[in-house]
């Protein structure tokens, strides 16, 4: 489960179809051997090693698309993570801009979504407008992130620390939300996490 401003929840339908073929398609990156040098312009997912990217995405695979498990405690890290998956699907649809023989399933994926959740002004499929892609993205990003306080930790970390505790309370930020860390895997065990991730992201898009 995960918490939301539209409440606890787990991702569904085109929602969970389009946030799990993102994941898998990053984890790629990772099978290839490819996602250390992978920068989503994400710093607080950006600076992590490998063993910790796989970490976070498990957390925030798990927290997403099972209804088992627990609602997650957000941190910079964890919404670092769901922020990296929604940059990835803008990469992964400039690249279907850039190469038309590729077709339109990721802007189709992103266009279900959008209609579920009863968006307005959604492109058509043959858009090849980036920044009009860029918005619908961030769109469903907001649907689940809180807002962008992933990207403030140098406003916070870099203070003296009466400061930062102030800034912390003013904007009511949790405590180890920026100091939070995700676990370094070994790749052995990355390994391990990889493949559930994928069987559960499998599971997602053939219920969907």
């Amino acid at each position: 489960m995960w918490r939301t401003e539209l409440g606890e929840r787990i991702l569904e339908g085109a929602e969970a179809m389009v946030f799990a073929e993102t994941l898998s398609s990053l984890l790629d990156e990772a099978i290839l051997g490819q996602l250390d040098d992978y920068k989503l312009g994400v710093a607080c997912f950006d600076s992590l090693t490998v063993g910790q990217r796989i970490s976070a995405l498990a957390t925030i695979g798990n927290g997403l698309l099972r209804e088992d498990v627990p609602p997650v405690d957000l941190t910079a890290v964890v919404e670092g993570a769901i922020a990296a998956v929604f940059q990835h699907l803008k990469n992964q649809i400039i690249f279907e801009i850039d190469m038309p023989e590729c077709g339109t399933s990721w802007r189709e994926m992103v266009i279900a979504a959008r209609n579920e959740a009863e968006g307005e002004n959604i492109p058509v499929p043959n858009c090849t407008d980036v920044e009009e892609w860029d918005f619908q993205v961030e769109q469903l990003a907001d649907r689940i992130l809180w807002d962008a306080d992933y990207e403030d930790g140098h406003l916070y970390l870099d203070q003296p620390p009466e400061k930062s505790e102030w800034l912390k309370y003013m904007t009511r930020i949790q405590e180890d939300y920026f100091v939070a860390i995700a676990d370094d895997l070994a790749d052995e065990e990355a390994q391990v996490r990889i493949k559930e991730l994928k069987r559960l992201c499998e599971s997602k898009l053939e219920s969907s």
